[in-house]
């Protein structure tokens, strides 16, 4: 299957079992490489011929919104049922079942891109004599985590990154598709067996400010607060014109304010923060409190609150751009991720060269009303004019300490 010049290939993992795969001489007790050999021993499978299209989505739906699970469709022909999970005929029977690992790569140009690495949730084989075909519903890591409630011994003083690596080990997520930020040093972390491995890992981020999605390639991924502030340059400048550009939303909403915020320690004083200028242009507008264990000190509590408020004290322009495969684009569609800064120039409504952070990513091949081309939906954050000072990359006088 191929699309303006971009291969696909999609795969399916219809022989692998899930549960087992912490193996001896493999993983590594407490280690990082845990089921190191796998996804690579999965038994990956080629569907890519009998797939007629795909959809996914991954991120969340703003700046302030912890990740959502990412979700991908996959249509498959199938005019002789291989893909019925009833049919004891197929030659992959009895293996067409849910939780088989998927994923979808894209070559453009010499290069390869994960687009989607999941789980089959369900399967629904739909026969007819005319368009027979089955359909994939898969859903990445975060529908596992979020059925998983861990048990961990604590682990003393520790960080973020090593803290939600503490999760990962215990679902035994593979080494080899993990890449976590070391994040904020914490007192102590463990876990009862009454939270979901997700409830761990977004009590963590919330303290943190940080990020953590499972990028096209699957790996999981955690960026510390400031990681996407590292540096002042785009990954990817665009201009939308009539034909890459497909669709282009903005809103300027007061949704977007927030000028007060309260942080608090498990055990400390309510620190507030506020902002006196956004309050007279805009009303007091507070932010959710939040309390924390994994805040050592009031000052650290403080220094969150005033981060919270530094961010989202003034409005901001978020945005939704829908992207056709072009010469100019499908590099740029196929390689950013979420988090990654990119400035786009909108010539119809003139939004002049303006910086966004990438929340949420959408593809799909399967645009019959424009011909098969590959689109590329982004969810767009406004980079905020005042950003973190950052040491050796903040220039002085350019911003709040995000400590």
């Amino acid at each position: 299957m191929a699309t303006m010049g971009i291969t696909y290939a999609v795969e399916v993992a219809w022989g692998s079992s899930l549960e087992g795969l912490f193996r001896i001489d493999v993983s590594t007790i407490g280690g990082t490489d845990v089921i190191s050999g796998w996804p690579a021993d999965a038994g990956f499978e080629d569907v890519t011929d009998d797939c007629t299209g795909f959809a996914t989505t991954r991120g969340r739906s703003d700046d302030l919104g912890q990740l959502l699970t990412g979700t991908c469709t996959i249509t498959l022909r199938d005019q002789a049922g291989k893909f019925n999970p009833v049919n004891t005929a197929s030659s992959l029977y009895p293996n067409v079942k849910p939780m088989r690992a998927v994923r979808i790569k894209a070559t453009y140009d010499g290069s390869t891109y994960g687009i989607f690495y999941g789980f089959i949730q369900s399967i629904a084989s739909q026969p007819s004599p005319d368009t027979a075909q089955t359909v994939l519903q898969c859903a990445d890591l975060f529908s596992w985590l979020s059925l998983r409630s861990p048990t961990i011994s604590a682990l003393g003083s520790t960080n973020t990154g090593a803290a939600i690596k503490a999760v990962l080990d215990e679902i035994s997520w593979p080494g080899s598709l993990r890449d976590l930020d070391t994040g904020d040093t914490i007192d102590d972390f463990s876990a009862d067996g009454s939270s979901t491995s997700l409830e761990l890992i977004r009590g963590l981020l919330e303290a943190e400010m940080g990020v953590f999605y499972i990028d096209g390639s699957g790996i999981a991924t955690f960026d510390n607060r400031n990681a996407r502030y590292a540096s002042t340059t785009s990954s990817s400048t665009l201009t939308g014109a009539a034909n890459t550009l497909m669709q282009w939303h903005s809103d300027n909403d007061a949704a977007t304010i927030f000028n007060a915020a309260t942080f608090q320690r498990t055990g400390g004083t309510a620190q507030t923060a506020t902002d006196t200028d956004s309050i007279d242009d805009f009303g007091r507008r507070d932010m959710a409190a939040v309390t924390s264990s994994y805040v050592a000190t009031d000052a650290e509590a403080l220094s969150r609150a005033q981060l919270r408020v530094a961010q989202f004290k003034d409005p901001k322009t978020p945005a939704r751009a829908q992207w056709v495969s072009a010469a100019s684009t499908t590099a740029a569609m196929l390689a950013r991720e979420i988090g990654d800064r990119v400035t786009i120039t909108e010539t119809f409504g003139n939004t002049d060269a303006k910086q966004y952070f990438i929340e949420a990513i959408d593809h799909s091949n399967d645009v019959w009303d424009i011909g098969p081309r590959h689109l590329t939906g982004w969810l767009l954050s406004e980079v905020p004019t005042v950003g973190p000072f950052i040491i050796d990359v903040t220039g002085i006088g350019e911003g709040y300490i995000g400590a």
